[in-house]
């Protein structure tokens, strides 16, 4: 048995131990960052599985955890996120102004994620969460953008005091800040289409959905570049468990949309959740930073997984979890690889990097394998929830949801495919001439390991299929069916999926590809001068890289609406700076006027008994 507060106790522990030997020593301090990391996901893993997580001994007696399959499905997931970024520390720390501070607070927000899956109060959830939200707000503007962090912030703040009031809600309904209490309690209250729509909003602002997405592209793209991959593939996931409780824990609204069997609360959730999928991949192909386009995809992926949820049932479920776990997979895999990048070259920009694939042919497998993933295409992990999400639309009759459903599949792979094509397959920039090679192998393992894992999610779904029914059944609905046979198939409503088979004619068509391309003469090598000056006078090669304006006819379809949320949040910020000025003029004015005028009210307020 492994004590799960007393393991929290350790990490944050270590975080200390890790802040006085980065003082030290960097590499000494990252080593120890990283063991503590590994620790900390061995002990989840080992005891967790086994249902050995112990927490009827209490180190501190105002503490309460409870292990639930959904708790643990979210923990286990986002903790090894972090192991695998881990790694990345020893070659990124000597960027930041304060290394020992990174390492610290990295594990803190570690010792966040651990308390925040597994408590079982409502306030301490609440301030789980934003001890999260507070270590990522110091981790973020390392990334040389307090912009960035203000903005992550401001709608993280916002998300957690809806939550906040939420709780204090559903305390006065039931007397008790026990989550499953408070929850169980708010059936029939009156009180549960208010505590439902607060906790959407914690939901919707941690999963940067719309219409909370603006802080997505600035503090995915700004963060140091390590810490990008805990953002998208790992915290956002955060928003997804608060909205887990609202979609399936609550139930604000009897009245059912006929046509579709699905209470209207859940309903206009799907229709949010299809405007992020739509949105998030319009944006994300506009984009020229790899990061920046990859924040958007974050946005889209929340999408899919508010519409899974929203659906209340069994099929889309198993999406929607199985989804959790490959975009995790998919999302962390890209940045990483993208981070790779940006440590040989300095910038994530494609319009000014090409040709990698002859320098870092394993970074771009890595990212190869994991946009495959993110459109879900097979033989990858996101292929599996994305085909179960689908199914689960089309049996509702969502045709709205339907097609936004599949434009954001299409869509991906238009806006994934940029910086393979960008990054890697693009011709040479000379500038790098001597300075590029492949990542460092510390690097390479945690990278080589997510790539393994988006094939074995999307070859053998059955194990991660049966803990996920595990999560599923304990919400009160029926497990999906996973047939194990000679190969496997799992049900949906139009059909059985194969995996085994699908995977293995993919295999053959790469073997043929690979055999074609090795067989056939190769092209010859030429600069981007080579090929475009044509007599010609040009400044300099980056005038000519091809990924300038890559998607043009599409983007300027809607290219004038792109603006219109980050407008409406910049004056509702101008509104707010202008009530402030009001405040400051009036409660601490330098002018006699204004000194007279409240004299003047205080004393009527004091003698108004006396007229």
């Amino acid at each position: 048995m492994a004590n799960l507060e007393l393991l929290l106790l350790i990490v944050l522990g270590t975080g200390l131990v890790a802040y006085l030997l980065t003082k030290v020593n960097q590499f000494l301090g990252s080593v120890f960052t990283i063991a503590a990391t590994t620790f900390a996901f061995v002990s989840l893993a080992a005891y967790g599985f086994n249902g050995g997580l112990d927490t009827t001994v209490q180190w501190i007696p105002w503490l309460s955890f409870s292990v639930t399959n959904l708790g643990f499905f979210f923990a286990i997931i986002i903790v090894f996120v972090y192991l695998m970024v881990s790694f990345f520390h020893p070659y990124f720390l000597d960027h930041y102004k304060y290394p020992s501070v990174y390492n610290m607070l990295f594990l803190w927000s570690l010792a966040g994620v651990l308390g925040t899956f597994f408590t079982e109060n409502t306030i301490q959830l609440f301030f789980f969460f934003e001890f999260i939200v507070w270590t990522s707000m110091f981790l973020i503007p390392m990334g040389k953008s307090k912009k960035a962090a203000v903005s992550y912030y401001g709608f993280s703040a916002a998300g957690s005091f809806a939550m906040l009031f939420g709780i204090l809600v559903m305390a006065n309904v039931s007397g008790s800040y026990g989550l499953s209490t408070g929850l169980a309690a708010l059936t029939g209250s009156g009180k549960e289409a208010l505590v439902f729509v607060l906790f959407l909003i914690a939901g919707f602002a941690k999963l940067g959905a719309f219409p909370f997405h603006i802080w997505l592209p600035e503090a995915h793209g700004n963060a140091p570049h390590p810490f990008s991959p805990v953002l998208s593939g790992a915290l956002v996931k955060l928003g997804a468990f608060v909205a887990v409780f609202a979609l399936i824990r609550i139930a604000p609204f009897s009245v059912t949309i006929d046509a579709i069997a699905l209470p209207v609360a859940q309903w206009i959730v799907a229709i949010l959740g299809s405007l992020s999928i739509v949105f998030g991949t319009l944006m994300a192909i506009r984009e020229d930073d790899a990061k920046k386009l990859l924040a958007y995809s974050s946005m889209s992926h929340g999408g899919y997984i508010l519409v899974a949820f929203s659906l209340l049932d069994s099929v889309a479920f198993a999406g929607g979890f199985y989804h959790i776990l490959a975009h995790a997979l998919a999302s962390a895999g890209a940045f990483m690889a993208i981070a790779a990048v940006a440590r040989q070259t300095g910038t994530t920009k494609m319009s000014e990097l090409g040709g990698l694939i002859h320098k870092m042919p394993v970074t771009y497998i890595v990212y190869l394998v994991a946009i495959i993933s993110m459109a879900g295409i097979p033989p990858m992990g996101g292929f599996i929830s994305k085909w179960l999400i689908f199914q689960a639309v089309l049996n509702k009759g969502m045709v709205l949801v339907t097609i936004a459903v599949f434009f954001g599949s299409i869509g991906s792979f238009l806006y994934v495919f940029r910086p393979l094509a960008a990054l890697f397959l693009g011709q040479w920039i000379t500038k790098y001439d001597g300075q590029v090679k492949e990542a460092p192998l510390l690097m390479m393992i945690p990278m080589l390991i997510i790539t393994a894992l988006n094939v074995y999610t999307g070859v053998f779904p059955d194990w991660l299929l049966g803990v996920t029914n595990g999560v599923i059944t304990d919400l009160g609905y029926p497990a999906l069916q996973v047939a194990v046979a000679a190969p496997f198939t799992l049900n949906g409503y139009y059909g059985t999926l194969a995996p085994a088979i699908i995977s293995l004619v993919f295999a053959v068509g790469v073997v043929v590809a690979a055999i074609i391309f090795f067989v056939l003469k190769k092209s010859r090598k030429v600069t981007l001068m080579d090929t475009y000056t044509a007599a010609n006078f040009v400044h300099n090669e980056e005038l000519l890289h091809y990924t300038k304006d890559f998607y043009a006819p599409l983007e300027r379809l809607y290219e004038k609406y792109t603006t219109k949320m980050r407008d409406f949040y910049n004056a509702l910020a101008y509104k707010v700076k202008e009530v402030g000025q009001l405040a400051k003029y009036l409660f601490m004015s330098k002018f006699a006027e204004v000194a007279l005028f409240w004299t003047i009210l205080i004393l009527i307020f004091l003698l108004w008994g006396e007229f």
